[in-house]
């Protein structure tokens, strides 16, 4: 027996497939596994394995092979059959990686237990082969999967043969080559249908707990949705089945075909049916897991699944008042904290670079609207899907589905929308906003980016000019145009003042001791408000509290279940922020527990557990001419 804990950077021979079996014991979180390894071209085979893998046995067309210190084995030749045994118990702390709010635990990679099965593709719990780069090596690769009692799982790729929706699949293939397989699974009831899209059928199945079985239906509808909206737009799915998998701890992962949910966004159904969420997890299968992302170039793929979902979704079912109102969210979101654009979009998810998440999804989803709005030539179909970048996508998805690509396919496949137009004329644009750090300030003077234009109004009496009234640039707003929002109170630091005697504990005020201090302020509670009553009051968008009530944008709220927060900038000092919590009864204080979740809401009210209010307001964007 071999235990390696492998981490090799070379490979120069070519896998022609490998075939996985496996049996998993939830009981012990052991694994049992065999790899069978086909060689397409001789060479040094080079692998990954997980560190608590232990390699039992190693056979080249059934003769044994010593497996060098290195981990190499070498003198492999084309039409060879490798053959290897493993073991490995694999048990993590689900717990530890949890957080209050959070929807993704991104702490678990292999775990086996009676809670639950999640092997992902990157954890190395099967024999990971790598390329010459020393990225995991691309090619066909299928699983078997011994069956456990009462127990469904799903693998990624294709289910093998033909069973009924509501039985599990124990064999699964890769459509095209694949860099890895995901295995996870509960004891979950399944419930599917078949849904016609325009390029042919697609299975559709949930797997959920027991319990949470009535939510199937929409999670059924709405895939079944999403599938006819986008398979028009950007091809055909790329996999014969898409699965949604109820996770054992919070998660929101997308895998070759299917996804992964946690128990509480499943629960939150319908509200985790809106933009972003499962949308955002199926349209991975043409970006990220049917287009491979060049890990070499950066990661495009959030950003252009956020585009196509996040926003385009927005701007496809509840046309373009709702898409200008997204696109000014995002500039808001950076603008109450400019410190989240901290690199260049091309640089997020590459090797040895740290770029904010903000980046790599809302202003990389912003980038693709500003090339959408070059796309269209000065001429914008009113109907969203008509317009020319649905056309690019679908090409791109048809042209490298199965192959890694980087920024540079993405322009080529741009490029090539105006044949006219000589290679690289989209060079000015991908260099200023992929490969260069831009972040332009809103002024009266501001000049529009290279390829861009800027829409500029002015006063009727010359006076001032509101500068991109629709939000098509990418810009940071001055901070008198920002819309206040407890994000921007958090952001740069924070100042808490709690009433003494709250009526909650550690558990929904623990999250506080997290922040960092600064000159905003927090208050909690209608003592520590009423403090600050007269400078509340000299704000632009007051509110006023009492015993039992609360008023704010012209409305009273007097129930006793009723909380708010509310955020207003800070008159005493530019720049700042000042946000209220106040609840008008008991029940009202669990509220606090998240309130830094609602970073985009300059005004949320609460009724009970419900959200009633979610309001954004924004400032005057006039700006004075000098």
């Amino acid at each position: 027996m071999l235990t390696l804990p492998l981490v090799f950077v070379l490979s120069t021979l070519d896998v022609a497939h490998q075939h996985l079996e496996v049996r998993l014991d939830p009981a012990t979180s052991m694994l049992e596994g065999r790899s069978i390894i086909d060689i397409g071209e001789g060479g040094i085979l080079r692998l990954e394995l997980h560190d608590s893998a232990t390699l039992q046995e190693v056979l080249v067309d059934g003769r044994r092979v010593k497996v060098a210190e290195s981990g190499e084995i070498q003198g492999l030749q084309k039409g060879d059959r490798l053959q290897m045994d493993w073991t490995a118990r694999l048990e993590e702390d689900v717990q530890a990686g949890e957080r209050i709010g959070q929807i993704h635990n991104h702490s678990v990679k292999a775990h086996v237990g009676e809670d639950g099965v999640f092997l992902s593709e990157g954890s190395n719990w099967h024999p990971q082969v790598l390329d010459e780069q020393g990225h995991p090596l691309l090619r066909s690769m299928s699983i078997e999967l011994e069956p456990i009692e009462g127990w469904s799982l799903v693998a990624s790729g294709n289910p093998i043969g033909t069973t009924e929706l509501s039985q599990p699949s124990w064999a699964w293939k890769s459509p095209r080559p694949v860099d890895g397989v995901a295995v996870v699974g509960n004891r979950h009831v399944q419930i599917g249908r078949e849904v016609q899209t325009e390029s042919g059928p697609v299975e559709v199945v949930v797997h959920l707990h027991p319990d949470m079985a009535d939510y199937a239906p929409l999670y059924l509808d709405a895939s079944e949705n999403y599938l006819r909206q986008y398979t028009p737009l950007i091809g055909a799915y790329p996999f014969k089945r898409f699965t949604v998998v109820q996770n054992f701890f919070s998660s929101g992962f997308a895998f070759p075909g299917f996804t992964v949910l946690g128990p509480r966004v499943i629960a939150m159904a319908p509200r985790s049916l809106k933009p972003g969420y499962l949308d955002h997890e199926l349209v991975h299968a043409w970006w990220g897991n049917g287009v491979y992302v060049d890990p070499d170039d950066g990661n495009w793929c959030e950003a252009l699944t956020s585009y196509c979902t996040n926003y385009g979704r927005r701007a496809l079912e509840d046309g373009a008042e709702e898409a200008t109102r997204y696109r000014r969210g995002i500039l808001n979101k950076a603008s109450l904290d400019p410190t989240l654009d901290d690199g260049p979009l091309g640089n997020f998810g590459r090797s040895g670079q740290t770029v904010n998440r903000f980046v790599g999804y809302e202003k990389g989803s912003f980038v693709f609207m500003m090339l959408e709005d070059i796309l269209n030539d000065g001429v914008a179909p009113t109907d969203h899907a008509d317009r020319r970048i649905w056309s690019v996508l679908k090409s791109l998805a048809e042209r490298h589905m199965g192959s890694r690509i980087g920024w540079s396919e993405i322009q080529a496949e741009a490029e090539a929308a105006f044949p006219d137009r000589p290679s690289g004329w989209l060079d000015p644009f991908f260099d200023t906003w992929v490969r260069e750090h831009v972040v332009p300030m809103t002024t009266a003077d501001l000049e529009p980016a290279v390829m861009l234009e800027l829409e500029r109004r002015m006063s009727e009496d010359g006076s001032e000019v509101l500068i991109d009234p629709e939000f098509h640039h990418y810009r940071l707003f001055p901070h008198q145009q920002t819309s206040p929002t407890i994000a921007g109170t958090l952001g740069e630091g924070v100042t808490i003042l709690v009433d003494e005697g709250l009526p909650v504990g550690s558990d929904v005020t623990g999250w506080m001791a997290e922040t960092s201090r600064g000159e905003s302020l927090l208050l909690v509670g209608e003592g520590v408000i009423e403090k600050f009553a007269d400078r509340i009051a000299r704000t632009d968008d007051p509110i006023i509290t009492a015993d039992g009530s609360f008023k704010v944008a012209g409305r009273i709220w007097d129930e006793p279940g009723q909380s708010v927060l509310h955020t207003m900038h800070d008159p005493d000092h530019p720049g700042r922020y000042l946000t209220v919590f106040h609840s008008n009864g008991q029940i009202g204080w669990q509220r606090l527990r998240l309130i830094w979740y609602y970073g985009k809401d300059t005004t949320v009210v609460w009724d009970g557990g419900e959200t009633v209010l979610r309001r954004v307001h924004e400032p005057s964007a006039w700006l004075p001419i000098e």
